[in-house]
């Protein structure tokens, strides 16, 4: 699939997992040669774009090249390719509750194991949509670190080494802003402290690195600790019981009784 295509089937994610409507949003990708991004063009429904609608934005020179305007948010994207090498990939969305979040120009912490490869989700300055300000705003907070972030009274922003992987972070903003709102709403939204933190993102480099290399993902519980007579009498009678329940329930099925 070439990289227009992934960025039309991202495109229509987000819409399926209702994180934007209509022509809202954007997305954009770096080109394999890494100079310049293809970007989405400017108030064009998802739905619609073919590969042909897709717009090659030069990072040095900003020079716009296809049959539509940029993006409007496409200094935005060019600043984040600029401050964060290892980011391939861009999602710009306006989903409900991140957006909520962003209102209240809150920081969501680091509240479950999962949110570690994100980090702390700050929130940008206030700056006006399409800007240079916000660009930079946007592109200064990217630069410390986190994988996303909210921009004030408007929405958010995740990155990615590749589509797939800002995709999947972008779904997540969404699910720790929900998190963070009703955490608050019971009462307070407790976040894991440094050492969770730094714990989490040492598995998590472990389990990408074993992911990449093929090989088995390490687990944290005591796996080769030896069976006794004990756990052999227990998981034989659990799995008689599951056996003679499987079977009373086909002669069931038969039509018998007991």
């Amino acid at each position: 699939m070439s990289l227009a295509q992934q960025i039309i089937q991202t495109g229509l994610w987000l819409l399926e997992e209702q994180l934007t409507y209509g022509t809202s949003g954007n997305i954009s990708a770096r080109c394999p040669e890494g100079d310049s991004i293809l970007i989405t063009p400017s108030a064009r429904d998802f739905r619609l774009l073919t590969e042909r609608d897709m717009i090659r934005v030069h990072l040095a020179s900003e020079q716009a090249e296809g049959c539509w305007k940029p993006s409007s948010e496409w200094r935005l994207h060019v600043a984040i390719y600029r401050a964060r090498l290892d980011v391939n990939a861009v999602i710009h969305h306006h989903s409900t509750f991140a957006s909520a979040v962003a209102v209240a120009r809150k920081t969501i912490p680091v509240l479950i194991d999962e949110a570690v490869d994100i980090g702390p989700i700050p929130t940008t300055l206030y700056a006006p949509s399409g800007s240079q300000e916000l660009a930079e705003a946007v592109a200064t907070e990217l630069a410390r670190g986190p994988n996303a972030t909210l921009l004030a009274n408007h929405g958010a922003v995740a990155v990615g080494r590749d589509l797939g992987e800002a995709m999947h972070r972008a779904l997540e903003v969404e699910r720790l802003a929900k998190i963070y709102i009703g955490a608050e709403l019971l009462g307070g939204a407790h976040a894991l402290d440094e050492a969770q933190i730094l714990a989490g993102q040492k598995f998590l480099e472990i389990y990408r690195a074993a992911a990449t290399q093929g090989r088995d993902v390490p687990m944290t519980s005591h796996v080769d600790e030896p069976v006794g007579l004990k756990d052999l009498v227990h998981y034989s009678f659990r799995a008689g019981v599951t056996f003679a329940h499987l079977v009373q329930r086909l002669l069931l099925q038969k039509g018998y009784r007991f």
